[in-house]
C-alpha cells in the first residue's frame, strides 16, 4: 500500500501515477494524516467497474430467484412438452 501526503502530490504526480500504473495498486493521498483520495490506474478502475456491474447482475438474479420470478429449464420443458413451438 502506498500512502502520500497531498503536499507530496504537487511535486511528484507523475511518479505517483507511475507507481499506480506499475503496481496496479492505488496510491492513497492524505490531508493532515487522513485519507482523502486515491490515484488508481485506469485499467484497474475499468476492471473494478466491470466486476461491480457483474456482481450487481448476479445479485439481481438471486433476488429474482428469491422472489420466485425464475422458471427452471425443466419447468419450461414440461410446459411446452408435446407442443410444436
Amino acid at each position: 500500500m502506498f500512502i502520500r501526503s497531498a503536499a507530496d502530490i504537487r511535486n511528484s504526480f507523475r511518479e505517483l501515477a507511475d507507481i499506480a500504473k506499475e503496481t496496479k495498486e492505488p496510491v492513497y493521498i492524505t490531508v493532515n494524516g487522513r485519507g482523502e483520495v486515491a490515484i488508481i490506474d485506469i485499467e484497474v478502475l475499468n476492471d473494478l467497474y466491470r466486476r461491480l456491474d457483474m456482481a450487481q447482475k448476479v445479485a439481481a438474479g438471486y433476488s429474482q430467484i428469491d422472489e420466485g420470478k425464475i422458471v427452471t429449464h425443466a419447468q419450461i420443458r414440461e410446459r411446452y412438452k408435446g407442443k410444436n413451438v
